[in-house]
């Protein structure tokens, strides 16, 4: 039996008594750590007088440069190789400036790009950092380019860092691919190397003087993503950190804040919490609260207490379980209890488990295999994705493909890969067998139920998936990746006997790359009736790559599902895996990037988003007409704006079916939108004169304005964007594309 872990010390007061953000009230007195919390004019000025503070150290972190592509025939394997730009590198010391008073590189020179072509230093625009401490996202030396133009490449990013003291600063770096990094003109990193980005591959303390200091990046690139992170590590105890990024957020909300809240769970710093699965135990259950249940991708399973405080400072992890294999997924059981505790399933890489705690301490005594008919050759990429219930009490699970390399990037070497499958239970772990739903899919990280009850699951785009997707799991369906038909009986060979492919179940929704992040995940169904806010009904899509959470809005045309995605919540701290919902209709997001990038600064974690109570005005349904789209918003519209033609821009293109990896959109055209005008107070119509089937249709709404209304004078969309996927028009029955 495992013994919980003892709760992190707090070595602070917080004095938080009285700061609820939901009440807007500012407390009379603030201390983090035990240093005094004073609000300045800006965000930047008050992080940065409290990271002084705490730290003893002050530290301005100039905008990055960059400098790309160059021609670098040897691709990533080869960072050695010297470029003209390194010819300033003499000319980098501490203390001055810019290259007119002696130091750092000349911004304005031109040197020869890729092809002959003239480039020069630019700034590269990043969001706004989250999690505090100056941690930076990672930045893409590809933007703005067009791909093979960088390939085999290299690129430099030059930034300065001005401290008003000499002091050591921590920092994490790394990148895809070889990494060379020097600091005031003395090299500190020599990486040559062909990876995947690991934001953490380089610790190292910077040794900083006072005043200015530089520090010029090299990255070269083979193929794929082209990618450089630095993170510093200023020290702080993550309870500390959490509080300070949530009186941040309170006191200098940004456009989304001002409705949904983040609160960061600290992870103690023992605990290495890359969430594959994330619950809630029942409210009831013994240890009350609704207190989340999390497994890692490194086999522990944690519950954890005290999750529900504004910030939640005082968190405490107590390990329920270890010595699992890579549980992607962890579901409760509410309904099947031993002793008052509620069974909760976990899906390993080669099992569905069932794990009960019989005695009430926090610590599982049973651990039951419940399903092992799936196969595995041993390839690391055959991951096991779920359990997520469906009414009838079965375990839907997802298995995702191998990564081959061969004629298409992931295949099946053996039977059950790319499949969808259920495990009907009788209660007490007994399992009915393994049931074959769907084939076809190729990584299917997420599953959810709809309201109607329909299993849905997401896929990550790649060969024969366009970009990622939302689709129904239907018996016996097939969702287009032809690595899993050969294990079908009677197709062994169906290329060489000319078999057709089966019909592709159409995706209920794509999400448009990059526009609508680039690793879709978990499947979260809104069934608060408002406790959430507007959204009651609708689906909430993680992304782990953007570290986002997406809005999905379904309806279902002559038996086809078809909607809408739209931008929710960005800004959470890393990617966004896994979500369920909190006791009292927060949600939970828990968090992994290792192996699968993320744009957030962190390597894992665990935060809750909190609706404030106001109401966002929004786009809160797109539904399709037999000649445009029906818009409902969240609040009263403006009438002048909402029934201008112009307040609105339409867009559609499709995608390409393939064995390539992905899809770029195709078929571009706009759409005009020939009137709006006025359903009700919230709803508008839309009328378009040429809708198309099998076309995602972008449509930009930044026109519209509310009236006004408690929130004050009439304001714009909070995301104007929304991409309906139009497989049906209603009224009308050509065939849904894939």
């Amino acid at each position: 039996m495992m013994r919980p872990l003892p709760p992190r010390a707090a070595a602070f007061l917080l004095g938080l008594i009285g700061v609820s953000f939901l009440a807007r009230q500012a407390p009379a007195q603030l201390a983090i750590a035990g240093k005094p919390y004073v609000k300045l004019e800006t965000r930047q000025a008050t992080e940065d007088a409290m990271l002084r503070a705490l730290t003893g150290v002050s530290v301005k972190w100039g905008p990055w440069h960059l400098l790309a592509p160059l021609d670098h025939p040897k691709g990533g394997k080869d960072i050695a190789t010297v470029y003209p730009p390194e010819s300033q590198l003499p000319s980098m010391r501490p203390g001055a400036a810019d290259a007119i008073a002696g130091g750092g590189p000349d911004l304005s020179a031109s040197y020869a790009g890729k092809g002959g072509k003239p480039i020069t230093w630019r700034t590269v625009e990043q969001e706004q950092d989250i999690g505090g401490l100056g941690g930076l996202r990672p930045l893409d030396l590809a933007q703005g380019l067009q791909h093979p133009a960088d390939y085999e490449a290299v690129g430099y990013l030059y930034r300065t860092v001005t401290a008003d003291a000499a002091a050591e600063v921590p920092v994490a770096m790394g990148s895809d691919d070889g990494l060379r990094c020097w600091l005031n003109g003395e090299l500190i990193v020599d990486a040559n190397a062909e990876r995947s980005l690991d934001p953490t591959a380089h610790h190292l303390r910077l040794p900083l003087h006072a005043g200015v200091n530089h520090l010029f990046i090299k990255v070269s690139q083979g193929r794929g993503e082209w990618q450089f992170a630095m993170t510093p590590e200023m020290g702080l105890e993550p309870a500390a950190d959490a509080a300070l990024q949530y009186q941040l957020d309170s006191d200098f909300p940004d456009d989304e804040t001002r409705y949904y809240r983040i609160a960061t769970v600290p992870v103690p710093a023992d605990i290495v919490l890359e969430v594959g699965g994330l619950d809630v135990l029942p409210p009831g259950a013994p240890g009350g609260d609704a207190r989340p249940i999390v497994s890692t991708r490194r086999g522990d399973v944690f519950i954890v207490n005290n999750a529900y405080e504004l910030p939640p400072v005082h968190a405490a992890f107590t390990r329920f379980a270890g010595g699992l294999h890579e549980p992607l997924g962890l579901a409760v059981r509410r309904d099947e209890q031993v002793n008052g505790h509620p069974a909760v399933y976990v899906v390993q890489r080669a099992e569905l488990t069932r794990l009960v705690d019989t005695n009430g301490d926090d610590a599982a005594d049973i651990f039951e295999t419940v399903c092992d008919e799936w196969k595995l050759s041993g390839n690391y990429h055959e991951f096991a994705f779920g359990p997520k219930f469906d009414r009838l009490g079965n375990a839907w699970i997802t298995l995702n493909l191998a990564h081959t390399g061969g004629e298409t990037v992931m295949g099946a070497t053996v039977p059950t890969r790319g499949w969808a499958i259920k495990v009907p239970l009788s209660g007490a772990g007994n399992g009915g067998g393994m049931i074959k739903v769907a084939d076809g899919l190729r990584s299917p990280d997420g599953i959810g139920m709809y309201s109607d009850g329909q299993m849905f699951y997401t896929d990550n785009q790649g060969d024969f998936v366009a970009t990622n997707k939302l689709s129904p799991l239907y018996q016996d369906s097939f969702h287009g990746h032809q690595a899993s038909l050969k294990f079908r009986p009677g197709w062994e060979n169906w290329k060489k006997d000319g078999k057709p492919l089966p019909d592709i179940t159409p995706a209920a929704v794509w999400f448009p790359y990059k526009k609508m992040g680039q690793s879709a995940s978990d499947i979260l169904l809104d069934d608060s009736a408002g406790k959430f806010g507007p959204f009651s009904g609708q689906l909430f899509i993680g992304d782990q790559t953007h570290a986002t959470v997406m809005r999905v809005c379904l309806e279902k045309i002559d038996g086809v599902y078809q909607g809408a995605c739209f931008p929710f919540k960005r800004n959470f701290e890393s990617g966004v895996h896994r979500l369920a919902w909190g006791g009292d209709h927060s949600m939970f997001v828990g968090m992994t990037d290792r192996g699968w990038g993320s744009t957030g600064p962190k390597r894992f974690g665990l935060q809750r988003l909190v609706w404030t109570g106001r109401t966002p005005f929004e786009i809160q349904h797109m539904k399709a007409t037999p000649d445009g789209f029906e818009l409902r918003f969240t609040r009263p519209v403006d009438p002048t704006t909402a029934t201008n033609a112009a307040s609105y821009r339409l867009i559609s293109y499709t995608y390409e079916y393939h064995p390539e990896y992905g899809s770029p959109e195709i078929d571009t055209a706009p759409q005009t939108v020939a009137s709006a005008t006025l359903a009700d107070r919230e709803t508008v119509r839309l009328v378009v004169e040429r809708l198309k089937t099998g076309y995602v249709h972008e449509l930009d709404a930044a026109g519209v304005r509310s009236i006004p209304g408690p929130d004050g004078p009439s304001q714009p969309l909070l995301h104007s964007l929304a991409y309906y996927t139009l497989q049906k028009i209603p009224g009308t029955t050509p065939s849904p594309k894939p």
